[in-house]
């Protein structure tokens, strides 16, 4: 690259602060604060070498972007934070980069070489449509990712909510069907939170369901699954475990709130937990369902920790299967 292209591309620097400093003048102040400054210092210039780059080829072929350009491309897609992104928006960042490069042109090119100005913008608009092709495809995605975790996600623990967790039972039931994979389930319900919300309020309440999940998360293995169904209600789906296995995982968690969950001036938080197993307790969501619930508040009621489901002849079926 040479002559006033290769001026342009020593002043990368430059070009960017110039663009930022565009960006910043229609941002507001929490938008300002939120720019990934670091990142940007880091890949903008890049991205605009890339842009000269394609200025300064002869134009015979259509502009492509390579793997890093793309990748540097697609770090565009978090500028803003995500609240305020969208691809307007995205595309109205890139068009002030495309204008700041316009400028920097013409004062290289405008006036000495009108011809070559012209050629050198029609490069410059073809290759700023690739890379923002690509930074608002990385938008689409990353917001179709949100939006997806959100549709299964507990907005206060972070844990799966009930949609997700009946996906997941339906799965577990299918491969239990197919190859025989027996899985338990844990109904668990917190002891005392309405004492708690009632003596310090909602938000200790909320602190103690987040403290909480956040000990099952812990204690739970990789495979197990999390979920909190609403209220005080929490439930973990465990591969590969019979009811046995079921309350042997049930009594570590059990034990994990009492020892990491605590509230001034209250009594150590404690869980009740039914535990059932498939396909001894039952081969279909709702009668697993409704027999660990029953062993949930039966575990309440008797001021156990964890309770087994019972057969239909009231049986514990673990327990019995062990005589």
């Amino acid at each position: 690259m040479r002559g006033p292209l290769a001026r342009l591309d020593r002043s990368r620097d430059e070009l960017a602060k110039a663009w930022l400093v565009r960006l910043i003048e229609r941002a507001s102040l929490d938008e300002i604060r939120d720019l990934p400054t670091e990142r940007i210092a880091r890949e903008l210039p890049e991205l605009i070498g890339d842009l000269v780059g394609a200025v300064a080829s002869n134009g015979a072929m259509p502009f492509k972007l390579n793997a890093d350009q793309r990748e540097r491309a697609s770090a565009l897609a978090v500028l803003r934070s995500s609240r305020d992104s969208s691809p307007a928006e995205l595309a109205r960042d890139l068009a002030s980069l495309q204008a700041v490069l316009i400028k920097a042109l013409r004062q290289e090119l405008g006036e000495s070489d009108p011809g070559r100005f012209a050629e050198a913008v029609e490069r410059l608009a073809e290759a700023s449509g690739a890379i923002q092709a690509a930074a608002i495809e990385e938008l689409v995605r990353s917001r179709s990712r949100e939006l997806e975790s959100q549709a299964n996600t507990d907005t206060l623990t972070g844990l799966f909510n009930l949609r997700y967790l009946q996906r997941q039972i339906a799965q577990l039931l299918e491969v239990n069907k197919r190859y025989g994979q027996p899985f338990a389930v844990l109904l668990m319900d917190v002891d005392g939170l309405k004492r708690i919300n009632d003596a310090h309020g909602h938000a200790a309440g909320d602190r103690v369901l987040m403290q909480v999940a956040m000990s099952l998360r812990r204690a739970i293995r990789t495979v197990d699954t999390p979920a909190r169904l609403g209220g005080d209600e929490f439930c973990v789906l465990a591969p590969q475990q019979d009811a046995k296995g079921g309350r042997q995982l049930a009594e570590r968690l059990s034990a994990a709130v009492r020892e990491e969950v605590a509230t001034p001036d209250e009594p150590p938080v404690s869980l009740s937990i039914g535990v059932v197993g498939c396909p001894e307790h039952g081969e279909d969501a709702e009668t697993l369902v409704d027999i660990a619930d029953r062993a949930m508040y039966r575990a309440k009621a008797g001021g156990e920790q964890v309770a087994l489901g019972e057969a239909n002849g009231g049986d514990p079926v673990a327990e019995r299967a062990e005589t």
